[in-house]
């Protein structure tokens, strides 16, 4: 059901379900000012998402219902909603003015997918299914829209996309669940999150927190997942971290074109996070978060300095409840 509705578009009856909310987000090191200079491995990521809600009767919803009911309990009450996203990805080595090889650092990459998840969520707890297809390599069109943009920043072209990790289809199952556990209640919580990631490109599991404060959403919310919870006007501010066991990750361990890379995923990768959110209105919010996150690959020779990473996130929000 899940593939074929990705595949063909949503259901007659899934279309005419309540629209929940629209969400645009824009993932960039330059958001995190890191200079021009600098821009390397994970560098930028378009994402748009979209909610509705779904009908009881539908195949998705009596899936997550039998999760709730036998795998890992939801709260009383919980409504359910089909989260639809699109997004790019693309990466890159730290340096971008030459054509030739990089044996020793990230391989330019660049992911192109749609996703298709049942989200069950409620003012304790949240857990998302999800299934997302797409493409690897030239078709997910790393170049032309990178090359895009560095033309309207005045920034140099990158010239070494003809060696980027070869062509091959996304399909990739996820799993993520969250919990909000009030400390001074309408004013501080803490949110907990686990996630599964099984297929093409990664497979990895991993665990965080986040301590949250201000003007709170009723229910748990995570930076990059699709904001669902009713918002109160006004700010609230997160910090926390989470810590990935990584088993696979094609767009650093693929295979290239003209050439053999030699570096390898790394097993663990650490982030740290931190943002605020603002409700300026009743039914538009807007985001910043700011990431640092460990290095995820090991070189045999260390193309520079391996610091961590610095990636800034921007978000725009409407939702009409």
């Amino acid at each position: 059901m899940l593939l074929a509705v990705a595949l063909g578009g949503p259901p007659a009856h899934a279309a005419d379900g309540r629209l929940l909310g629209l969400e645009v987000q824009l993932d960039n090191d330059q958001f995190a000012f890191t200079p021009a200079s600098q821009e390397r491995w994970y560098t930028s990521g378009v994402f748009a998402r979209w909610a509705l809600e779904s009908d009881p009767a539908d195949v998705d919803a009596r899936l997550s219902a039998a999760w709730c009911a036998n795998v890992i309990g939801c709260d009383a009450g919980a409504r359910t909603a089909r989260v639809w996203s699109i997004g790019q990805a693309m990466f890159t080595p730290a340096y971008l003015s030459t054509t030739a090889p990089q044996p020793y650092d990230w391989p330019y990459a660049a992911a192109l997918s749609a996703t298709l998840s049942s989200v069950v969520y409620g003012e304790r707890t949240r857990q998302s299914l999800g299934l997302s297809l797409g493409v690897i390599g030239p078709a997910a069109l790393g170049e032309p829209v990178q090359n895009t943009v560095h033309r309207i920043i005045s920034n140099p072209l990158p010239l070494g996309w003809g060696l980027q990790v070869r062509a091959q289809p996304v399909l990739e199952f996820n799993w993520s669940g969250m919990v909000a556990t009030p400390i001074s209640p309408g004013r501080f919580d803490l949110v907990s999150r686990a996630l599964v990631q099984l297929g093409n490109p990664v497979t990895q599991a991993g665990v965080g927190a986040m301590v949250r404060a201000g003007a709170l959403p009723q229910g748990p919310e995570w930076p990059g997942e699709m904001a669902l919870s009713r918002r109160p006007q006004g700010l609230h501010v997160y910090a926390g971290a989470q810590v990935r066991g990584v088993a696979r990750n094609i767009l650093i361990d693929g295979a290239t074109y003209g050439y053999d890379s030699l570096i390898e995923h790394r097993p663990w990768v650490a982030e740290a996070i931190s943002g605020a959110s603002w409700a300026f209105s009743k039914t538009w919010s807007v985001d910043y978060a700011l990431s640092v996150r460990t290095v995820e690959f090991t070189a045999p020779l260390e193309p520079r300095a391996l610091n961590p990473q610095r990636i800034g996130m921007i978000l725009l929000r409407w939702t009409p409840h």
